[in-house]
């Protein structure tokens, strides 16, 4: 039990001593900053999860290019059919209206 105890706390020294020097460690001032991955240079990877995910990703816009582009037809589909409503009622309005000023009132 007691070399239980010893281990514990040497493991426990070296995580405190590794996370002071994580936070103290500066980072270099002149170091250039990490290059950019480029979109072809994903594109051309050999790796099936980096594949996957940017194949996924392009599936994700496409859809949400299709949804757009649906989602604008059937704004349009429907003010054409709120305004061929509107007319019609208009027109069945003044087709009533006629029909009432001609025919006499029943008493």
């Amino acid at each position: 039990m007691k070399n239980m105890h010893t281990l514990m706390l040497a493991a426990s020294a070296l995580l405190c001593i590794n996370l002071a020097q994580a936070q103290t460690t500066a980072p270099a001032e002149d170091a250039a900053p990490a290059p950019a991955v480029s979109a072809d240079a994903q594109a051309t990877t050999t790796d099936p999860l980096v594949q996957k995910r940017q194949a996924d990703s392009d599936a994700k816009a496409e859809y949400k290019a299709k949804k757009k582009t649906a989602k604008a037809n059937m704004k349009v589909e429907k003010a054409e059919a709120k305004s061929d409503m509107k007319e019609q009622k208009r027109e069945a309005t003044e087709a009533r209206d006629k029909a009432m000023a001609t025919d006499p009132i029943p008493k």
